[in-house]
């Protein structure tokens, strides 16, 4: 299938990469504001000039193609979503869905209205560990978690829209972590309460760190710290988890590991997967096309762990326990 990406700068120019590598889909046209990007994106991935736009207008308008991959900053993400589902192309749009709860309801409302697939980009799902503890999970191969503890640290020194963001690290990056503890635990999240606050020696303009105590609807509680301007430790991009369970504990960090009751330790190898990551999620949003059935990562799934990320900002600035429901 052929898809239109809007956006090949910087994070674009990976994702142009990997649809190069996919079996699946291939580029139909390039968007971009950039003329020089796209010069050099067409030399670098083979794409025609003449398949290189500056105006998603005209391209929607002028190219046959199927969907539309939306790598822009997340303020843009609404306009240029319903833009092409308006022309009929399904849609997969990197994370978040969009820059507020209020523009990503209204992206899989029109989705919806149109009847086309709108997939997010919450790759961390269709990796091998996410896999794996997932599998430990529903095996309950160390019982019944109850309890777990998530850190994610890192020193980024990001320019552009996310330094200038007044909650970076919570809607940028805390989103894939609040969406891997809904698909590990099967759980949509009952309330959040969160502190976010900005050090002195920050590059940021928001606050990049944040700590989140999660209440899931089946009981289980999440306790999230989470920094971008680490000055030691630092995790994967994954996080560091450790989740209490009734006969043991699964820590995940860059390796999987397990402790039963009887002390033993034992490291778990990682499940197979024929691909990975975001190749994975090509895959996965190839075939809800053409089965018509719903991506794993739809607009509607993603609104539960976008309202997380809402309601923990919120929670921040009010001291208050926010229920997620609310932003539903």
């Amino acid at each position: 299938m052929r898809l239109i990406q809007v956006g090949i700068g910087k994070f674009g120019w990976t994702w142009a990469g990997i649809v190069k590598k996919s079996k699946y889909w291939e580029a139909a046209a390039y968007v971009d504001l950039d003329k020089g990007i796209l010069e050099k994106a067409s030399d670098a991935y083979g794409l025609p000039k003449d398949r290189c736009y500056t105006s998603v207008d005209d391209a929607f308008e002028e190219v046959m193609a199927d969907a539309a991959l939306i790598v822009v900053p997340p303020a843009a993400h609404m306009d240029v979503a319903v833009k092409a589902l308006k022309a009929g192309l399904h849609v997969l749009i990197e994370k978040p869905l969009a820059d507020t709860l209020e523009n990503a309801k209204k992206i899989v409302s029109e989705a919806k209205k149109r009847d086309l697939k709108l997939a997010v980009c919450q790759n961390y799902r269709f990796r091998r560990g996410a896999r794996t503890v997932k599998g430990l999970i529903e095996t309950r191969r160390v019982g019944d978690p109850y309890y777990a503890i998530v850190n994610f640290h890192k020193a980024l020194y990001l320019k552009g829209f996310r330094k200038t963001m007044p909650n970076p690290l919570l809607i940028d990056m805390s989103i894939h972590h609040f969406d891997l503890m809904r698909f590990l635990f099967d759980a949509d999240a009952e309330s959040v309460f969160a502190e976010s606050w900005r050090p002195e020696w920050s590059w940021f303009d928001g606050d990049p760190s944040v700590t989140v105590i999660v209440n899931m609807e089946n009981g289980i509680r999440v306790c999230y710290a989470g920094s971008w301007i680490t000055k030691g430790w630092e995790t994967t991009w994954d996080g560091d988890w450790r989740i209490e369970c009734s006969n043991g504990e699964i820590r995940w960090d860059k390796n999987i590991k397990i402790t039963l009751e009887s002390k033993e330790k034992v490291r778990e190898r990682l499940v197979s997967m024929p691909l990975e990551d975001r190749l994975y999620l090509l895959y996965e949003f190839a075939e809800a096309i053409a089965k018509n059935k719903e991506p794993e990562t739809s607009g509607e799934d993603n609104l539960k762990s976008l309202a997380m990320v809402f309601a923990a900002i919120d929670s921040a600035e009010t001291g208050r326990r926010i229920s997620v429901k609310e932003y539903l």
